[in-house]
Parts: C-alpha cells; sequence; structure tokens
C-alpha cells in the first residue's frame, strides 16, 4: 500500500494540473520554448501526440483553455461563451505546437497549455499493475476513476460492469453491459457525467478542439477494451468526441 500511494503521488505531481508546483504546471506556466522533462512525462506526452495525429486533430492536448473557457476546468461556468471568445481561444490551441525531441519539450507558441487528464489516469493504472506484478502478484485489478486493468492466472474471471448512460441519477443507473475482463485494460468515457443545461440543451465536458464547442455526435459513451490502459483511455475519450462512424 505505501509503494502504491508513492507511485501514485509520485505520478500525480506530474500530472496533474491541480497541483501548482507539479511538472505539467511548470511547464504550462514556463515561458522557455525549450523545457527539460522528465521520462514520465515525455513517455505519456509522446503516446498523447500520437493520438492526436491519429485523430487527425479531433483529440488535441492543448485544448485546456476552452475547457476553461466552458466552465469545466479550474473556473466554474460564469457566462454562456461568446462566438468571439471561442474563436479567439481556438487560435491558442493546438497540438502542432508541440514536439519532443530526445527529452526536450519545444513549444512553438510559448504560452501554449498542455492537459494529460484524459490519458494520465490510463498511464497510472498501469503503472500500478506492473508495480503489483512485481511483487509476485497474478490475480489482480486495478481501477482508478473507472479505468481499469484485470490480471488472471488462477481465479474465477473479473466480470466489470459498463454503467448504463441514459438513466438519470447515478444512483439508479443500472449495468448495460457486463465484460469478463481477463488480462486485459479497460476505459470508459462519456458526456453524462459532467454537463450543464442552457436553454434547455445540453452542453458536456468533452469539447471539440476543432469547432471550440462542447461535442454533439449522439455519442454518450464509449467504452475501450486494450492490452494497455493508457491506450484504451485515450481511444475512449477520442470517440465521443469524433463523428461515429469515423470513431469506429
Amino acid at each position: 500500500k505505501i509503494e502504491i500511494d508513492a507511485l501514485l503521488s509520485d505520478i500525480n505531481n506530474i500530472f496533474s494540473t491541480y497541483i501548482i508546483n507539479s511538472e505539467i504546471s511548470k511547464i504550462n506556466k514556463s515561458t522557455d520554448i525549450q523545457i527539460d522533462i522528465s521520462d514520465r512525462f515525455s513517455y505519456v506526452l509522446n503516446k498523447s501526440l500520437y493520438y492526436c495525429e491519429l485523430s487527425n486533430g479531433g483529440y488535441d492536448i492543448t485544448v485546456a483553455p476552452l475547457v476553461e473557457l466552458w466552465g469545466f476546468g479550474k473556473n466554474k461556468f460564469q457566462d454562456f461563451p461568446s462566438e468571439e471568445s471561442i474563436y479567439n481561444t481556438i487560435k491558442k490551441i493546438g497540438f502542432q505546437n508541440i514536439y519532443i525531441k530526445e527529452k526536450i519539450l519545444y513549444k512553438k507558441i510559448n504560452d501554449i497549455s498542455i492537459d494529460l487528464n484524459s490519458i494520465a489516469k490510463g498511464y497510472a493504472v498501469d503503472e500500478i499493475a506492473l508495480l503489483i506484478i512485481s511483487k509476485g502478484y497474478t490475480d489482480f485489478l486495478v481501477d482508478i476513476g473507472g479505468e481499469i486493468k484485470s490480471s488472471i492466472k488462477n481465479t474465477d474471471n473479473w466480470i466489470v460492469g459498463i454503467q448504463d448512460p441514459l438513466l438519470d441519477g447515478v444512483s439508479q443507473r443500472g449495468v448495460i453491459k457486463k465484460i469478463l475482463l481477463n488480462n486485459k485494460s479497460m476505459a470508459t468515457s462519456g458526456t453524462y457525467n459532467n454537463y450543464f443545461l442552457h436553454d434547455e440543451e445540453i452542453f458536456s465536458h468533452i469539447i471539440n478542439p476543432k469547432t471550440g464547442y462542447p461535442t454533439s455526435n449522439n455519442v454518450v459513451s464509449a467504452t475501450v477494451i486494450a492490452d494497455n490502459c493508457i491506450d484504451a483511455d485515450a481511444l475512449a475519450t477520442i470517440l465521443n468526441i469524433m463523428d461515429i462512424n469515423k470513431g469506429i
């Protein structure tokens, strides 16, 4: 337990945008265009940039200013954003403005802001699983806020339920599907847990970086099963942003 807690603390101190002295917070505050980064940060950022490319920018780790504008970040929702404010904010984002070479992060825009919350939990699950395996355990399930990894050698199957996103109220939500999760990872991303209503229209926390608006593609939940949780985590987010057919 002590080692797992220490590992989680270490990962949090790298990727948490809510900790002012975390590595990512320091990078976002820095006006330098070349910044030395840690091994962990380099690995997760490289993986994130791969998915930014794969989704043709539908998934973009520099989307944080738009998330803040819509009141889903540190600042809570104030006023419905104007078209002008959305347009001006879009100009501040774009994953093409950052790249890595030999553990040095290069920024083309010095005030660009990176947010890896959509993938860091999956990475943490993978790292905790590796720690547990290193201790000689073979049967376990790691779960951080719905990002999951299972390992099975001797026990019965791990049965994991996917929450039904269409029923109102968390306490009323049943299970839409049961998954036998054998030596795999699983992540679910959805628009049903974090949203607000404006003029009787739902606006979710998942922002399309190309339009500047919350997604409106009729996808309310996406679950991905993969070998590694970092991949499942990113892909589940991508499937909530992209057009359903392009996503699949």
